[in-house]
This record gives C-alpha cells, structure tokens and sequence, in this order.
C-alpha cells in the first residue's frame, strides 16, 4: 500500500501541469516550471496570438519561450525510468480496462468538456464562475492547491449560456452589484452610467447576506400562502363536484318532469280520441241503421213496381181486381224530404275558438312554468317597527293586540282607515313569502298593502274571508283553526297566495295546503300587514 503512494505521489509530480500526462520531452522556463514541449508551444500560440505577451501558465512570470525552452534532460531521464517501471506498467493496465469499461457502459449522454485540455478534452466536473471556464478532474485538483483561486465559486459543469447570464448584457461586465430600487442584479457600470446610478446600490455579497436572513421568514411565508392556496382549490374542487352532483339531479329530475308531462299528454291524447273514435261509431250505426230501412222501404217499392208492370197485360178481371187491391193495400211510409239523422252532440267541441283557447292556455302554462324555474320563493323574516296603527305592540317577532283600540274585521272601509301593522320591508320583485304563528288567536288578517290597494286573508268565528281592496272574493268555512299562516308574493306574475303551512302527522310533506290564491295589481312597492283583534301573532 505504500508502494503504491508513493508511486501516485510520483506520478503526480511528473506530470504536465497542461496536457495532465507524464512529460513528453519536457522543456523548462527560466521560472523553472516544466512543461511538455508540444504543450507549451500550443499554449504560446495561442497567448500570442490572443493576448500579446507570453507568461508562464502557473507563475505568470514574463518568458520568451523562443529563447528559453530549454530541454530538461534530468527530468527526460526520470521519466522515461518511471514509464519503464512495472508498478506504473500495471497501473496504466489498470486505468486502460477502466477506460474500456467505462466506454462500453453505452453512456451517450452528451457532456461539458474542460477548458484547459488541449488535445483531448475530458468532461468537465466543476465549472468556475470567477474564471468562466469549466475543469476536467485532473485540472480542478491544480485550480483547487493554488491560494489565490481557492476562494473561487465552484458549481456544476454548466455551458457557455449560464456563464453568460452572469454577465451585464449592456456592458458585458460581471454582475457584482444589487440594485435595491428596481431588484436587479447588476454591473459596476451600470452603478455610474445608466438608469441605476442614483438608485440605492450594494454589494452581491451584502445582497446575498440580507437575502440568506430573510429566506426563513419568506420560506414560511410562501408555505402558508402555498397551503391557504391549496385549501382554497381544495374548497373550489369540493364545489365544482357539488355543483356536478347537483346540476346532475336537476337534469334528471327535469327529464323526468317532461317525460312525465309527456306521457300525461299521449294519455289525454289517447283518451280524447278515443272519446271521438267512439262518437264517430255511434254516429256512422245510426246512419247505417237509417240506409238499412230505407232500403228495405226501397227494395218493397220495388216489388210492387215489378207486380204492376206485370198487371197491365193481365185480361182477367176478377185477378187483375185483386191483385192490384193488395198492392195498393200495402202501406208505404213517406220518404222523407231531406234524408238526415239526429246525431248526439259531439264530447268534444274543437272550432277555431276552442283552439285559439286551449294554445292560450297551453302558452300560460308554459310561462308559469318558466316562472317557477327561475327561482324559489326566497323566505322573508320580517320585522316591523310599528309606525302604523296605535293599536298593537310588538316585542321579539309578537304583535300582541291592544284592548284600546280595537279594529272591525270584515269592514269595507278604505285600506288607510283599516288599523293595522306593516313590516318594515318592502317588495317590488321577485317570489318572497313569509310565515305567521296564528295559534294563538282567534280573530286577525294577515296580507300584503300599499298605497293604492291592499289584501288579506281574514280569520273571523272560523270562517276564512279573502278580500282585494274593499271587495271580498273569497268565504269558506274553516272549522280546525289554522296554526300556521303562509302568505306568498309573486311579483312575476302578480299573485299573492294563502297557505295552511301546519304540520299534518309529523310529515312536512304534507304541511303546504293552498287556501286562496288572488291576482293582484302590478302596483310596487308592497309591505307585509298584519291586524289581530285578541291574542297575539308571531312571525317566524
């Protein structure tokens, strides 16, 4: 193991500094660096070429490389015994079969070659950004022992396009400034002779410095907004499934309604013309019953022309005498002068006046129908701050009646004389409705009224009485006293509806039965009113 250490070290101190390889015909300066001879020559042309005067690759020390390539025959020498030794011989068998490996592993990936190798450019490990140039692994353990480039930036091999972006595009300076004012990083020049030179300027290193004490703060910053972000898509997903699951059920849902509605129609088509089918036959009997008779009659008739036209050539008196005696003996009933039967009045009378009827109708439906698509009813829970009336109080959603001032129900007075309170909204559009716990009284009224009109429904001594302005249209009896009142606005279509919202058995589904439903003026604004002569109403 310490042979072979040796060796490496050997090894390490007889190599090219510039091709990496053992010497070939090594040359030394008058520094006293050594070179390969073809290496240095390389390196001069191109130094000349490019840069004027020719240095030494490792010291910088100005050369004329015409005068001073002197053969190194000492160094020559031991050389050429290292390369003779059988330790190094084995090495370099060694290294060759890894070589042939390494090229057989089918590796084609296209890679960053160094730099600094001249005749074969070995892929790069590190690139540099202070030199700008990338090193193979040979090189980058020389660039790595000399001081002055030991606090060197090293990164992945990287290509000439990431060098460059570390350059000002204006100035092709590197980028070693910072521009607080705009965030910007940028070049010396750009600091004293462009836009950024009254802006507030740093170094890349304070920038980097500030930028490493804030990235906690921002890091968690950024992970709560990331996670407010998700939630919120995560919220914004569960929607749209809602929004799937429930645009789904109303498709189905009104697939079955016209299905429904279709067959409902085929049903009454079919029965329509059945009824006609039916009256058709009754009539076509009748008729054939009329033509069967006559043609009897006919058929008789003519018998008795056949017998007479035989009689005229008969001689024989007494024969003659009888025969046409029978013949006129025979009874004949008239024929009547316009052959017609009394057909049953039609089941179904369909002129154009019945028509244009029915499609008005049909088109009504369909508008109420459109109607009702558009939105539910929207339930309203109202106050009221009892500015009208001086006859009520009202605490906590109770108007409790009072006992000084009375109100007349049933009374056709105008709606300013009539006592009442008003909620405190008021409504011009859309379908509202409200609901009023009327347990607990025996006598009130409960409606809509504005300036103009207004309607109610009445409970008085269990009769129910719907008035529209000072005309009562509707009295039913109503044994069972309601529980709870429904009062419906449709400003669409100009209705106001009562409903018996109470309760039956438990079953909400049974809890909607439709007392009265009026057509009102299209007059808005319209308050909910509320009377009660005893008692105490409650808005829910």
């Amino acid at each position: 193991m310490a042979k072979a250490g040796a060796v490496a070290a050997l090894e390490e101190e007889l190599t090219c500094p510039i091709c990496l390889g053992i010497y070939s015909n090594p040359v030394s300066l008058s520094c006293g660096h050594s070179f390969c001879k073809e290496c240095i020559q390389e390196v001069c042309s191109r130094r000349h070429c490019l840069q004027g005067p020719f240095s030494c690759p490792l010291c910088h020390a100005q050369a004329d490389p015409a005068m001073e390539l002197q053969p190194n025959v000492q160094l020559r020498s031991i050389v050429q015994k290292f390369l003779d030794a059988p330790a190094h011989q084995e090495e370099e068998k060694h290294e060759v079969q890894s070589e042939e490996k390494g090229e057989s592993s089918g590796q084609q990936d296209e890679a960053i070659l160094c730099d600094f190798c001249l005749q074969e450019p070995q892929p790069a490990v590190k690139t540099c950004l202070n030199c700008e140039a990338s090193l193979c692994q040979a090189h980058l353990g020389k660039h790595s022992t000399k001081s002055p480039l030991k606090d060197h930036v090293l990164i992945e091999p990287r290509d000439a396009q990431v060098l460059a972006e570390r350059r000002c595009p204006q100035h092709g300076k590197l980028l070693e400034c910072y521009c607080k004012t705009d965030s910007l990083c940028i070049c010396v020049l750009c600091c004293v002779a462009s836009s950024h030179k009254n802006h507030k300027i740093t170094t890349l290193e304070e920038a980097f410095g500030q930028a490493q004490s804030v990235l906690p703060e921002t890091l968690k910053t950024l992970k709560t907004h990331e996670a407010a972000l998700n939630k919120s898509i995560a919220n914004l997903l569960k929607q749209e499934e809602e929004v799937k699951t429930k645009e789904s059920q109303r498709r189905n849902r009104l697939e079955n309604l016209f299905e429904e509605m279709c067959l409902q129609l085929n049903n009454k088509k079919r029965e329509v013309l059945k009824v006609l089918s039916h009256n058709e036959e009754q009539q076509l009997s009748q008729i054939q019953t009329q033509i069967k008779t006559h043609e009897e009659g006919k058929d008789a008739s003519s018998r008795d022309v056949q017998e007479l036209e035989a009689l005229k050539d008969q001689k024989d008196m007494l024969l003659f005498t009888k025969v046409f005696s029978a013949i006129r003996a025979r009874k004949c009933k008239p024929a009547p002068k316009k052959a017609a039967v009394k057909l049953p009045v039609p089941p179904i009378i369909l002129d154009e006046l019945t028509t244009d009827t029915i499609l008005r109708l049909f088109r009504q439906f369909l508008s109420d129908m459109q109607s009702l698509f558009k939105a539910p009813p929207v339930h309203e829970h109202l106050t009221s701050s009892m500015h009208q009336g001086g006859g009520f109080a009202y605490s906590d959603n109770i108007i409790f009646a009072s006992s000084l001032s009375p109100f007349q129900f049933g009374t056709l007075n105008s709606c300013n004389a009539i006592q009442h309170t008003q909620s405190d909204q008021s409504f011009s559009e859309g379908c509202h409705f409200w609901e009023v716990d009327t347990s607990n009284s025996r006598c009130w009224k409960l409606g809509i009224i504005n300036s103009n009109f207004q309607c109610y429904l009445e409970m008085f001594h269990h009769e129910l009485r719907v008035f529209l302005g000072g005309t009562m249209t509707t009295a039913k009896h109503f044994p069972t006293a309601l529980q709870v009142v429904r009062v419906e606005l449709d400003c669409r279509r100009n209705t106001l509806s009562f409903y018996n919202a109470s309760v039956k058995n438990g079953d909400p589904a049974e809890s909607l039965g439709l007392i009265e439903a009026v057509s009102i003026p299209s007059n808005y604004p319209a308050y909910a009113t509320f009377s009660v002569s005893d008692g105490s109403l409650k808005l829910l």
